[in-house]
Protein backbone atom coordinates (compact mmCIF):
# COMPACT_ATOMS: atom_id res chain seq x y z
CA UNK A 1 0.00 0.00 0.00
CA UNK A 2 1.47 3.36 -1.05
CA UNK A 3 2.59 5.90 1.51
CA UNK A 4 -0.17 8.39 0.70
CA UNK A 5 -2.86 5.70 0.67
CA UNK A 6 -1.53 4.25 3.93
CA UNK A 7 -1.86 7.66 5.59
CA UNK A 8 -5.34 8.32 4.20
CA UNK A 9 -6.72 4.81 3.88
CA UNK A 10 -9.78 5.45 6.03
CA UNK A 11 -10.57 8.66 4.18
CA UNK A 12 -10.46 6.71 0.91
CA UNK A 13 -12.60 3.92 2.38
CA UNK A 14 -15.15 6.42 3.71
CA UNK A 15 -15.49 8.01 0.28
CA UNK A 16 -15.93 4.59 -1.34
CA UNK A 17 -18.53 3.53 1.24
CA UNK A 18 -20.58 6.68 0.74
CA UNK A 19 -20.41 6.33 -3.05
CA UNK A 20 -21.22 2.61 -2.91
CA UNK A 21 -24.19 3.02 -0.56
CA UNK A 22 -25.53 5.92 -2.63
CA UNK A 23 -25.25 3.90 -5.83
CA UNK A 24 -27.00 0.94 -4.24
CA UNK A 25 -29.82 3.15 -2.99
CA UNK A 26 -30.51 4.70 -6.40
CA UNK A 27 -29.56 1.95 -8.83
CA UNK A 28 -31.15 -1.16 -7.33
CA UNK A 29 -34.83 -1.67 -8.11
CA UNK A 30 -36.94 -4.78 -8.05
CA UNK A 31 -35.73 -7.51 -10.42
CA UNK A 32 -33.24 -5.22 -12.16
CA UNK A 33 -30.24 -5.56 -9.83
CA UNK A 34 -27.87 -6.30 -12.68
CA UNK A 35 -24.22 -7.07 -13.04
CA UNK A 36 -23.23 -3.42 -12.45
CA UNK A 37 -24.65 -3.48 -8.92
CA UNK A 38 -22.84 -6.73 -8.18
CA UNK A 39 -19.56 -5.35 -9.52
CA UNK A 40 -19.92 -2.20 -7.40
CA UNK A 41 -20.61 -4.28 -4.28
CA UNK A 42 -17.70 -6.63 -5.00
CA UNK A 43 -15.39 -3.68 -5.66
CA UNK A 44 -16.42 -2.02 -2.40
CA UNK A 45 -15.78 -5.19 -0.43
CA UNK A 46 -12.43 -5.65 -2.19
CA UNK A 47 -11.43 -2.13 -1.11
CA UNK A 48 -12.51 -2.94 2.45
CA UNK A 49 -10.48 -6.13 2.32
CA UNK A 50 -7.31 -4.34 1.16
CA UNK A 51 -7.66 -1.36 3.52
CA UNK A 52 -9.01 -2.88 6.74
CA UNK A 53 -7.31 -6.28 6.96
CA UNK A 54 -3.54 -6.02 7.34
CA UNK A 55 -2.77 -9.09 9.46
CA UNK A 56 -1.76 -12.00 7.13
CA UNK A 57 -3.90 -14.56 8.95
CA UNK A 58 -6.93 -12.29 8.95
CA UNK A 59 -6.39 -11.54 5.28
CA UNK A 60 -6.19 -15.24 4.43
CA UNK A 61 -9.39 -16.04 6.35
CA UNK A 62 -11.40 -13.10 5.03
CA UNK A 63 -10.10 -13.67 1.50
CA UNK A 64 -11.84 -17.05 1.54
CA UNK A 65 -15.07 -15.44 2.78
CA UNK A 66 -14.84 -12.62 0.22
CA UNK A 67 -14.19 -14.93 -2.72
CA UNK A 68 -16.93 -17.33 -1.64
CA UNK A 69 -19.49 -14.51 -1.27
CA UNK A 70 -18.52 -13.06 -4.66
CA UNK A 71 -18.76 -16.43 -6.40
CA UNK A 72 -22.13 -17.19 -4.80
CA UNK A 73 -23.46 -13.74 -5.73
CA UNK A 74 -22.31 -13.87 -9.34
CA UNK A 75 -23.37 -17.49 -9.81
CA UNK A 76 -26.99 -16.44 -10.05
CA UNK A 77 -26.27 -15.13 -13.56
CA UNK A 78 -25.36 -18.66 -14.65
CA UNK A 79 -27.74 -20.59 -12.40
CA UNK A 80 -30.76 -18.37 -11.63
CA UNK A 81 -31.96 -18.30 -8.03
CA UNK A 82 -34.52 -16.14 -6.24
CA UNK A 83 -34.05 -14.26 -2.97
CA UNK A 84 -35.43 -17.18 -0.95
CA UNK A 85 -33.06 -19.81 -2.31
CA UNK A 86 -30.39 -21.56 -0.28
CA UNK A 87 -27.80 -19.74 -2.36
CA UNK A 88 -29.21 -16.41 -1.22
CA UNK A 89 -28.95 -17.54 2.40
CA UNK A 90 -25.32 -18.50 1.83
CA UNK A 91 -24.61 -15.08 0.32
CA UNK A 92 -26.28 -13.20 3.19
CA UNK A 93 -24.41 -15.30 5.76
CA UNK A 94 -21.00 -14.84 4.10
CA UNK A 95 -21.75 -11.13 3.69
CA UNK A 96 -22.47 -10.87 7.43
CA UNK A 97 -19.23 -12.66 8.37
CA UNK A 98 -17.18 -10.38 6.13
CA UNK A 99 -18.78 -7.15 7.36
CA UNK A 100 -18.60 -8.01 11.05
CA UNK A 101 -15.01 -9.15 10.61
CA UNK A 102 -14.21 -5.68 9.27
CA UNK A 103 -16.03 -3.97 12.15
CA UNK A 104 -14.17 -6.10 14.69
CA UNK A 105 -10.77 -5.26 13.19
CA UNK A 106 -11.53 -1.54 13.01
CA UNK A 107 -12.71 -1.40 16.63
CA UNK A 108 -9.81 -3.53 17.83
CA UNK A 109 -7.29 -1.27 16.12
CA UNK A 110 -8.96 1.86 17.48
CA UNK A 111 -8.73 0.61 21.06
CA UNK A 112 -5.27 -0.85 20.54
CA UNK A 113 -3.73 2.28 19.05
CA UNK A 114 -5.75 4.82 21.06
CA UNK A 115 -4.44 7.54 18.82
CA UNK A 116 -6.01 10.95 18.41
CA UNK A 117 -5.30 11.46 14.75
CA UNK A 118 -8.05 12.51 12.33
CA UNK A 119 -7.54 9.19 10.52
CA UNK A 120 -8.77 7.34 13.62
CA UNK A 121 -11.99 9.34 13.60
CA UNK A 122 -12.54 8.51 9.93
CA UNK A 123 -11.83 4.86 10.72
CA UNK A 124 -14.51 4.91 13.41
CA UNK A 125 -17.02 6.40 10.96
CA UNK A 126 -16.13 3.74 8.39
CA UNK A 127 -16.74 1.10 11.02
CA UNK A 128 -20.18 2.54 11.73
CA UNK A 129 -21.18 2.44 8.06
CA UNK A 130 -19.83 -1.09 7.65
CA UNK A 131 -21.75 -2.16 10.76
CA UNK A 132 -24.92 -0.94 9.04
CA UNK A 133 -24.24 -3.42 6.25
CA UNK A 134 -23.47 -6.06 8.87
CA UNK A 135 -26.83 -5.58 10.58
CA UNK A 136 -28.50 -5.57 7.16
CA UNK A 137 -27.01 -8.99 6.42
CA UNK A 138 -28.20 -10.35 9.76
CA UNK A 139 -31.70 -9.00 9.10
CA UNK A 140 -31.62 -10.63 5.67
CA UNK A 141 -30.76 -13.96 7.28
CA UNK A 142 -33.56 -13.51 9.84
CA UNK A 143 -36.03 -12.62 7.09
CA UNK A 144 -35.00 -15.68 5.09
CA UNK A 145 -35.84 -17.93 8.04
CA UNK A 146 -38.86 -16.04 9.42
CA UNK A 147 -40.31 -13.45 7.02
CA UNK A 148 -43.50 -13.14 9.09
CA UNK A 149 -41.51 -11.51 11.92
CA UNK A 150 -41.20 -8.36 9.76
CA UNK A 151 -44.00 -6.09 8.58
CA UNK A 152 -43.07 -4.39 5.29
CA UNK A 153 -44.90 -1.49 3.68
CA UNK A 154 -46.96 -2.71 0.72
CA UNK A 155 -45.18 -0.25 -1.57
CA UNK A 156 -41.87 -1.98 -0.80
CA UNK A 157 -42.85 -5.64 -0.96
CA UNK A 158 -41.67 -5.90 -4.56
CA UNK A 159 -38.13 -5.19 -3.35
CA UNK A 160 -38.23 -8.13 -0.97
CA UNK A 161 -38.79 -10.59 -3.80
CA UNK A 162 -35.55 -9.56 -5.50
CA UNK A 163 -32.02 -10.50 -4.44
CA UNK A 164 -30.64 -6.98 -4.86
CA UNK A 165 -33.79 -5.21 -3.75
CA UNK A 166 -33.63 -7.01 -0.43
CA UNK A 167 -30.03 -5.89 0.04
CA UNK A 168 -30.96 -2.25 -0.56
CA UNK A 169 -34.08 -2.37 1.61
CA UNK A 170 -32.42 -3.95 4.62
CA UNK A 171 -29.38 -1.66 4.40
CA UNK A 172 -31.76 1.30 4.64
CA UNK A 173 -33.70 -0.37 7.46
CA UNK A 174 -30.57 -1.30 9.42
CA UNK A 175 -29.14 2.21 9.26
CA UNK A 176 -32.49 3.49 10.58
CA UNK A 177 -32.23 0.92 13.40
CA UNK A 178 -28.75 2.06 14.40
CA UNK A 179 -29.80 5.71 14.28
CA UNK A 180 -32.99 4.82 16.25
CA UNK A 181 -35.03 6.83 13.74
CA UNK A 182 -37.84 4.31 13.63
CA UNK A 183 -39.38 4.65 10.16
CA UNK A 184 -42.42 2.44 9.58
CA UNK A 185 -41.35 1.13 6.15
CA UNK A 186 -40.08 -2.03 7.83
CA UNK A 187 -41.33 -2.91 11.30
CA UNK A 188 -40.14 -5.79 13.51
CA UNK A 189 -43.10 -7.69 14.92
CA UNK A 190 -41.50 -10.37 17.09
CA UNK A 191 -38.25 -12.29 17.59
CA UNK A 192 -35.84 -12.62 15.89
CA UNK A 193 -36.68 -9.32 14.15
CA UNK A 194 -37.34 -7.46 17.42
CA UNK A 195 -34.18 -8.89 18.99
CA UNK A 196 -32.02 -7.71 16.11
CA UNK A 197 -33.68 -4.30 16.22
CA UNK A 198 -32.94 -3.95 19.94
CA UNK A 199 -29.29 -4.90 19.63
CA UNK A 200 -28.79 -2.78 16.51
CA UNK A 201 -30.13 0.28 18.36
CA UNK A 202 -27.91 -0.40 21.38
CA UNK A 203 -24.91 -0.92 19.14
CA UNK A 204 -25.61 2.31 17.29
CA UNK A 205 -25.84 4.33 20.52
CA UNK A 206 -22.65 2.92 22.02
CA UNK A 207 -20.76 3.19 18.75
CA UNK A 208 -21.77 6.83 18.42
CA UNK A 209 -20.26 7.41 21.86
CA UNK A 210 -16.99 5.92 20.59
CA UNK A 211 -16.95 8.26 17.60
CA UNK A 212 -17.75 11.27 19.78
CA UNK A 213 -14.96 10.28 22.16
CA UNK A 214 -12.56 10.20 19.22
CA UNK A 215 -13.62 13.71 18.19
CA UNK A 216 -13.23 14.97 21.78
CA UNK A 217 -9.79 13.37 22.06
CA UNK A 218 -8.77 14.94 18.77
CA UNK A 219 -9.98 18.37 19.88
CA UNK A 220 -8.18 18.10 23.21
CA UNK A 221 -5.01 16.99 21.46
CA UNK A 222 -5.20 20.00 19.15
CA UNK A 223 -5.85 22.38 22.05
CA UNK A 224 -2.95 20.94 23.99
CA UNK A 225 -0.67 21.31 21.00
CA UNK A 226 -1.69 24.93 20.54
CA UNK A 227 -0.97 25.72 24.19
CA UNK A 228 2.41 24.11 23.97
CA UNK A 229 3.23 26.05 20.83
CA UNK A 230 2.27 29.25 22.60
Amino acid sequence: MGTWLARHRHAVLLALLLCGYTFQSFAITARTGGIVSDVVLAGLELAMFLIVFENPRERALLAVVFVAATVVGLSRYFFPADADSGRALAFYSLHAIFMWGAVFVILRDLFRNKGKEPENVLGAICGYLIAGAGWAALNEVAFWFAPATFSINADLTNLVADWHGRLALFLYYSMAQMLTIGYSDVTPLRAPATTLSLFAALFGLFYTAIVVAQFVGLAQSGSGGNRNDA
